[in-house]
C-alpha cells in the first residue's frame, strides 16, 4: 500500500509535517473572552442608553430626530452584541448535541442554519425534537432584536409644565419715595418722568426761600390712568414677562410697596346728598361729590410756571390743607319685581335700592401677587393695609367757608419738601381717579349721563347702571391704575427688585419611560446570560471551543462512509439527495477494525458518522486522523520518529 502523494508540493510538505499530530484537548481563551466582551459591551450599551434617556428626561424636546437616532443606534448596538454572544454560545451547544444525538443530515442542517434561516423552526421537526436546548438558544437570537424595537420607544415627548422655585432678579415694582428726590432741574430725571407737574418760585432754584409747588398731574400719569380705565384692566409693558420671568417662562411672585389708596365704608352720615335723590324715589342712578375742599388750581396766576406777582408769596401757596373725601351714591337694581300696588312699579318695574359710601385717601401698604402666563399679566391683590390719611385733617364749615383742621397737619412745600412731593404725586393719582368719578347718571325716561364713569368698567354697559359692588370696584380700579404705572419703566416711581418666585413653563419635553426600556433590555440580557452559561457549560463538556466555519466542517467530516455517501453530490447544489438528507449522523469516535496503536496507546479518529459506526467521544482521549492515513504516515517517517514526536507532544501538553 502506497502513501498519499499530493500533486501540490507545498501541501505535500504540510501533510508530512502534520502526519504525527494528535488532537489537542484545549479550550482556547479567545472564544470565552469574546463571548464575555460581547456580553459586557451589550450590557454597558444598555446602561448608556438608560443614562442618555435619563439625561434627556424633562429637558426641552430639541433636535428630536437626532436624539432618537442616537437612541436607536445604541439599541442596535445592544442587539448586535447580545445576539453575537448568543450565537457563539449556541455554536458550542450544537456540537454537544451532535455528540450525544444521532440526527439526520436534514436535522443537522437545521441546527447549522437556525440562526440564519428562521424557516427551520417551522418545518424541521427533528431539530426541534432532538436539539431542544439548542433550538431554544437559536430562537433567542431571533427574539433579542425585539429589544431594539422596544427600547427607542421608551423616549417620547409630551407637553409638560415644569416648576422652578427660584429668584426673579428683575421684577417691576413701585417706589413712591423716589418722588421725594425729584427735581425737574436735575438732568438725571427725564422730562415728564414724574407723576406730577410743578410750578416754582424760581426756575433756576437759587433764590432765597424758593420752592416748587404742585400744579397738575403729568401727561404720563394721565396717559397711564386713562389707558387702565379704558382697557378695564392694568396695562403691562411689552417685555414685562421676559424681564421678570426670563425667556420662555411663566412666573408668579409677590411684590410689596407703599402707595396711595382709598379706604371706603358704607355710610350716609355727613353725605352731601340724601337717599331720596336716588331711584326709586329720585331719578338718580349715580351721583358723586369728589371735589370738596380740593387743592385749588390754579393757586396763583403764573407765567410759564412762575408766579406773576413778586415775593413775598401767600403762606397758603401750594399747601395741601386736605384731600377731598369721595362721596358716592348709587341705585342698585335687585331684579325683584315691585308689588302691583307699589307706586314705583310703573316707572322702575323692579325693586331699586340706594347705597351711599365715602372713601378717604390713605397711605396704603399693598401686597400684590403678579402672574405672567404666555406674557399675559394678572395682578391679584393679596393684602391692603391702610396706614394713615394722606392729609390728616377734617374739613368743616358751610360751603364757601370750609376750614381744614388741625393746621399743623398741613403739608407745605416750604417745610418737608420730600414729603410734599410724595403727597403731590398721591394727590395727582387721586385727581385722575376723581376725573372719572365726578358727575351723575339719571333716568328720566331715557338714560342721561354726565359722568366719565360711563366710560369705565364701573358701569354695566348692558343697563347703564353702576355695577352692584361699586364701592369695592372703585378701590380695585384705582389699584389697577397703580399697577399700570409699572408698565412705564421711565417713571420716577418705577423700580426693580429681586424676589422669590415660582417659574413654570409648558413645553414639549422629553419623557423617559424607564420601565419600557428595561423591560426589553432586562429580558434580553437575562436570555443572553442564560445562553452563555449553557454555551460555556457545553464548551467545558466538549473540552474544546469550536465553531461552524468551513474549516471545522472540513476536519470533522473525514470519514470514508461519508465520502461514499457524497458521491454525486459534490457540487453542493439543490435539490439535495433525499436519501442522503435522511441519513442519520452523529459526531463521535469512528469505529475501526484495527485502531492505530501508537507509542502513547490507541489513537482513534473523531468525525461525523452513522450511528452504527461511531461511539461517544471521551474527554481527554487520544484522537487524530483516519487509521489508514496515520499508518501510511508512520511508515514514511518511521516508528521511532513517531514515538519521539508523540512523547514530545505529550510532555508539552503536561507542562
Amino acid at each position: 500500500m502506497t502513501s498519499y502523494k499530493s500533486m501540490d508540493v507545498k501541501i505535500q510538505a504540510l501533510c508530512d509535517r502534520r502526519a504525527g499530530e494528535i488532537a489537542k484537548w484545549h479550550i482556547h481563551w479567545v472564544t470565552p473572552a469574546v463571548i464575555t466582551i460581547l456580553l459586557l459591551a451589550g450590557t454597558s450599551a444598555a446602561l448608556a442608553h438608560h443614562f442618555f434617556y435619563d439625561y434627556l428626561h424633562g429637558r426641552p424636546a430639541e433636535e428630536q430626530l437626532k436624539m432618537i437616532r442616537y437612541g436607536t443606534a445604541m439599541a442596535f448596538f445592544v442587539k448586535s452584541t447580545l445576539v453575537g454572544a448568543v450565537i457563539m454560545s449556541y455554536r458550542q451547544r450544537i456540537w454537544r448535541t451532535f455528540r450525544t444525538k444521532a440526527m439526520t443530515i436534514r436535522g443537522i442542517d437545521g441546527l447549522f442554519a437556525a440562526t440564519e434561516d428562521p424557516t427551520q423552526f417551522f418545518y424541521n421537526i427533528e431539530m426541534l425534537r432532538n436539539g431542544k436546548l439548542a433550538t431554544l438558544m437559536a430562537a433567542t437570537s431571533w427574539l433579542i432584536p425585539l429589544a431594539s424595537v422596544l427600547s427607542p420607544a421608551a423616549l417620547t415627548t409630551e407637553m409638560k409644565t415644569s416648576l422652578n422655585y427660584t429668584t426673579c432678579a428683575s421684577v417691576a415694582t413701585l417706589n413712591f419715595s423716589h418722588e421725594a428726590q425729584y427735581d425737574f432741574r436735575d438732568k438725571n430725571f427725564l422730562p415728564g418722568s414724574s407723576l406730577a407737574f410743578y410750578n416754582t418760585t424760581d426756575r433756576v432754584g437759587k433764590a432765597e426761600g424758593w420752592f416748587d409747588y404742585y400744579a397738575e398731574p403729568s401727561k404720563n400719569a394721565r396717559r397711564l390712568a386713562v389707558t387702565s380705565a379704558y382697557l378695564k384692566k392694568p396695562a403691562s409693558h411689552a417685555n414685562a414677562s421676559f424681564n421678570a420671568c426670563g425667556e420662555g417662562w411663566n412666573c408668579t411672585y409677590s411684590i410689596t410697596f407703599e402707595g396711595p389708596g382709598y379706604k371706603c365704608e358704607e355710610t350716609s352720615e355727613g353725605a352731601p346728598f340724601n337717599r331720596t335723590a336716588f331711584a326709586p324715589e329720585g331719578d338718580s342712578l349715580y351721583k358723586a361729590s369728589v371735589d370738596t375742599a380740593d387743592y385749588r388750581s390754579p393757586q396763583i396766576d403764573t407765567t410759564d410756571g412762575v408766579p406773576t406777582q413778586p415775593p413775598p408769596y401767600p403762606d397758603s401757596l401750594g399747601v395741601f390743607e386736605s384731600e377731598p373725601v369721595l362721596w358716592i351714591g348709587y341705585a342698585r337694581d335687585t331684579g325683584r319685581p315691585y308689588d302691583d300696588l307699589s307706586p314705583f312699579k310703573k316707572v322702575w318695574g323692579t325693586v331699586h335700592e340706594s347705597k351711599i359710601f365715602k372713601c378717604v385717601a390713605y397711605h396704603t401698604n399693598y401686597t400684590f401677587e403678579m402672574s405672567y402666563n404666555d406674557t399675559v399679566q394678572v395682578a391679584k391683590r393679596k393684602e391692603r393695609v391702610f396706614l394713615k390719611p394722606i392729609v390728616d385733617t377734617t374739613v368743616t364749615g358751610p360751603p364757601g367757608r370750609l376750614v381744614a383742621n388741625p393746621r399743623q397737619n398741613y403739608i407745605s412745600p416750604r417745610t418737608d419738601k420730600g414729603m410734599y412731593k410724595v403727597t403731590a404725586v398721591y394727590h395727582s393719582m387721586n385727581t385722575l381717579l376723581r376725573n372719572f368719578l365726578r358727575g351723575d347718571i339719571r333716568f328720566t325716561g331715557t338714560y342721561i349721563t354726565s359722568s366719565d364713569l360711563s366710560e369705565t368698567r364701573l358701569v354695566d354697559a348692558r343697563t347703564s347702571y353702576p355695577i352692584g359692588n361699586l364701592m369695592e370696584e372703585i378701590q380695585n380700579t384705582y389699584e389697577e391704575m397703580l399697577i399700570t404705572l409699572m408698565s412705564e419703566p421711565l417713571l420716577v416711581v418705577a423700580d426693580n427688585t429681586s424676589v422669590p418666585c415660582e417659574k413654570s413653563r409648558t413645553m414639549n419635553t422629553f419623557v423617559y419611560h424607564e420601565r419600557a426600556l428595561w423591560l426589553g433590555y432586562a429580558m434580553a440580557v437575562f436570555a443572553t446570560l442564560t445562553t452563555i452559561l449553557i454555551g460555556l457549560c457545553s464548551m467545558w463538556q466538549n473540552g474544546v471551543a469550536s465553531d461552524t466555519k468551513f474549516s471545522r466542517i472540513l476536519v470533522t467530516t473525514r470519514n470514508p462512509t461519508i465520502d461514499w455517501l457524497s458521491v454525486g453530490a459534490c457540487l453542493g447544489g439543490d435539490p439535495f439527495p433525499k436519501e442522503l438528507r435522511e441519513t442519520k449522523l452523529r459526531f463521535g469516535v469512528l469505529l475501526e477494525e484495527e485502531p492505530w496503536e501508537g507509542p502513547l496507546g490507541k489513537v482513534e479518529h473523531c468525525t461525523f458518522g452513522t450511528a452504527g459506526e461511531t461511539k461517544d467521544i471521551v474527554k481527554y482521549g487520544l484522537y487524530a486522523g483516519l487509521r489508514r492515513s496515520r499508518r501510511e504516515a508512520e511508515r514514511e517517517k518511521g516508528s521511532e520518529e513517531e514515538k519521539e514526536a508523540l512523547l514530545s507532544h505529550s510532555d508539552s501538553e503536561d507542562s
